[in-house]
């Protein structure tokens, strides 16, 4: 049966439905609003913050374990009364002092930077949200410095915890409280310098290795093996083999190696690190290397930023 003409015309035709879209006549915030909240959001997620209990799991565990030995050094100074605890003149008794504490938890914060790090960069690769981010008043640098601030942060508080345990242990230890500021003082601006130095060592390292996969596994396992597996072929180098004159210069590529040397310039103490003990190289050098490796990783990351697709 054929279909009537008047049907056939009818169908053609269209209708138009106000759904009652207008365009945003709102305030614009604009980049540096943008910048600040891409922060914010990825500072959260590193401490699973906003999402499920799973997700808050390894940072609250990575984080109390990194803490402990403070809080285990505090509390051992205050069961014999001061006379080991920190400042109270014992030292000898209480190996955990705010100098060294940096060797007991150094392999925490690999795991840490590890576990946290690959969610800045990862999950935006693999589900390819790059040319919405990128598609406004974010730049592409504006993008790599609010993650590596973010990750910067997150590890620089997880790090100021247990000093700031430990420093406040010390100020109550002593006979006096203005005793205790005399002492608490001058350690307040090192433990301030290694907090941060270290931190954007960590998350410029952590980063760069979780921005050029898609795997959170892979950069994970990438993050481990340049702390952990590079630092002890380091030591057996220089402990079986030896390092002398310019071969010593390898001992630079040791990262737990550029911590201590962090710690020992700033306190004015003497590195425990065989890689710095057992070189001829100066313990600024290791310092400066550092430093160095923290701006270099983030100039690294702005360039794959500039240049990946999206």
């Amino acid at each position: 049966m054929a279909t009537p003409p008047e049907v056939l015309a009818g169908s053609a035709t269209g209708s138009i439905y106000d759904l009652g879209y207008r365009r945003y006549d709102g305030p614009r915030l604009g980049r540096r609003h943008a910048v600040g909240a891409l922060f914010a959001f990825s500072l959260r997620a590193v401490f699973g913050l906003g999402r499920s209990g799973r997700a808050k799991v390894a940072p609250l565990i990575l984080g109390g374990l990194i803490a402990l030995p403070a809080v285990v050094s505090v509390g051992f100074g205050a069961l014999i009364g001061g006379a080991g605890g920190p400042g109270g003149g014992g030292e000898e008794l209480n190996p955990i002092t705010l100098e060294g504490y940096l060797s007991f938890i150094q392999p925490l914060l690999v795991f840490f930077v590890a576990a946290q790090g690959p969610e800045l960069l990862v999950r935006d690769q693999r589900h390819r949200v790059l040319p919405l981010y990128f598609s406004r008043a974010l730049e592409r640098t504006d993008y790599v410095l609010a993650k590596y601030l973010a990750l910067l942060c997150a590890i620089a508080l997880v790090l100021a915890v247990p000093q700031v345990i430990l420093l406040l242990g010390t100020l109550f230890a002593t006979p006096s409280f203005t005793d205790g500021l005399g002492e608490v003082i001058p350690k307040l601006w090192p433990a301030v310098g290694r907090t941060i130095v270290i931190a954007a060592l960590l998350a410029g390292v952590g980063l760069v290795a979780s921005a050029f996969t898609v795997r959170r596994s892979f950069a994970a396992g990438a993050i481990i093996a340049v702390f952990l597996v590079s630092s002890g072929v380091i030591t057996v180098l220089v402990n079986r083999v030896g390092l002398d004159g310019p071969v010593s210069l390898i001992a630079l590529a040791d990262p737990f190696a550029l911590m201590d040397g962090v710690s020992a310039l700033l306190f004015g103490v003497d590195p425990t690190t065989p890689a710095i003990l057992q070189t001829d190289l100066p313990v600024w050098l290791f310092a400066a290397t550092a430093v160095g490796v923290a701006l270099g990783c983030l100039g690294v990351l702005v360039l794959r930023y500039r240049r990946i697709a999206a």
